[in-house]
């Protein structure tokens, strides 16, 4: 009986590993990625932490897109991230 448990458990490792292998021959490699994936951006991240509170901030340079999540380590909270479009804003300075 616990012959076959053991057949059965390297049947199944060699299923798992032989469709690892096949997901592993099936990517992209990163060059063919950098290449193929249209216009890159150019991203600014900002991070801090004040009051447990931690704010990260992305900033899109070439569509002036403002992305800021809030992540509240000591109450377990994630808030949604806000956007927000900073060329407008700037429009509106004198």
């Amino acid at each position: 009986m616990t012959r076959w448990f053991i057949v059965a458990g390297m049947v199944v490792l060699n299923g798992i590993l032989g469709i690892g292998v096949y997901q592993r021959l099936a990517e992209r490699p990163a060059q063919a990625q950098a290449i193929g994936g249209g216009a890159r951006r150019d991203i600014v991240s900002i991070a801090g932490i004040a009051n447990g509170q931690t704010v990260i901030y992305l900033l899109d340079a070439s569509s002036g897109l403002l992305v800021a999540t809030r992540i509240d380590v000591a109450n377990n909270r994630f808030d949604p991230p806000i956007r927000r479009d900073v060329g407008t804003d700037l429009r509106k300075i004198p």
